[in-house]
């Protein structure tokens, strides 16, 4: 009996290949970054080529389930394979590139718009040109398709202040070297490593504070600063983060402000036990005019010594020194 021979695919096998160098390409440029042993811009570029290895392992599978289709024979779960790699290797770019997207210009975020705290380090974001290039070509494109389809307007893009109506400065009826500490704390625990410092000197005098921390995703460095000044109620606190890269992670810079926030109100809450007495928004001064309140309960008479000082034997003596001067006229 004679034997025809069988068909056998060669780009069901070859896609299984090209799929599994593209995944290994998208874990290894994940882990360099993470490790921070590539730049940003070298971590975009091997995403991307990633992306492109991904997509020919694509077609190849599509190409091997058509041949196998018509003309039968092995392949099937060799081209299943090169789907399934692909697809793996597809996810970090998609996720960068949305993460890109979906953060709109947040690179630079204070709680005072018009005069943010002092940045004294001036870091990396001019050395990646493609990935400041990629960020500021998703700006008029991307980012209103998404806003649009997200809010059903078609009107104009928010402004910052609308977009995070709650990242405003904040008052603390507590003296600012006070307010200083509580920052500090809250950044310790935050794992944020303090860089830069101006301590206080005086209770009343301003102070400042800046730090260095990573996203736990991608280990993308930020800096965030504490600008803390006298103020009529006690302390004024203004915030700034900034990332050190145009990449972004799964959180942002509004999302660590409100983290410092949340760690401060903690440890006032802690510390002194009611933090309603303590912390003002900075809204509510328009309405009354707040004065500083004392952490104790102010008194209602002035305080008197317990007993009025008598000294007998000065009292003695200087009789006796008055009456022997009498004598001796």
């Amino acid at each position: 009996m004679k034997r025809y021979a069988v068909y056998k695919s060669t780009a069901a096998p070859l896609s299984r290949t090209v799929g599994a160098i593209g995944l290994t390409l998208a874990l290894l440029a994940y882990f360099a970054k993470r490790f921070g042993l590539i730049e940003a811009d070298v971590f975009v570029l091997s995403l991307i080529a990633a992306s492109v290895i991904a997509l020919a392992s694509i077609g190849l599978a599509l190409i091997a389930f058509r041949r196998i289709w018509t003309k039968g024979g092995p392949g099937v779960p060799s081209a299943l394979w090169g789907v399934g790699f692909a697809l793996l290797a597809l996810v970090p770019p998609a996720l960068v590139l949305g993460m890109l997207a979906k953060y709109p210009g947040d690179n630079d975020l204070s709680t005072d718009r018009n005069d943010p705290p002092e940045l004294t380090v001036g870091l990396v974001a001019l050395e990646q040109p493609f990935l400041t290039w990629l960020n500021t070509a998703l700006e008029p494109f991307v980012r209103p398709a998404i806003s649009q389809i997200s809010r059903n307007d078609s009107s104009a893009l928010p402004t910052t202040r609308q977009l995070y109506p709650d990242i405003v400065s904040r008052r603390y009826r507590i003296s600012p070297a006070h307010l200083h500490v509580v920052g500090g704390k809250a950044l310790e625990t935050l794992d944020w490593k303090v860089v830069e410092e101006l301590p206080p000197d005086l209770l009343d005098a301003p102070t400042w504070l800046q730090a260095e921390g990573s996203t736990r995703i991608l280990g993308l460095k930020h800096d965030i600063a504490l600008r803390i000044r006298p103020d009529s109620v006690g302390a004024l606190l203004d915030v700034r983060s900034r990332s050190q890269t145009p990449l972004k992670d799964l959180s942002n810079n509004a999302d660590r402000i409100r983290m410092l926030f949340t760690e401060i109100d903690r440890v006032l809450l802690e510390t002194y036990g009611d933090l309603a007495r303590l912390s003002v928004e900075e809204d509510s001064l328009e309405d009354e005019d707040l004065q500083p309140e004392p952490l104790e309960d102010p008194r209602n008479t002035i305080p008197l010594p317990g007993f009025k000082p008598y000294f007998e034997i000065e009292e003695e003596t200087l009789t006796q020194d008055s009456e022997a001067t009498d004598l001796a006229g």
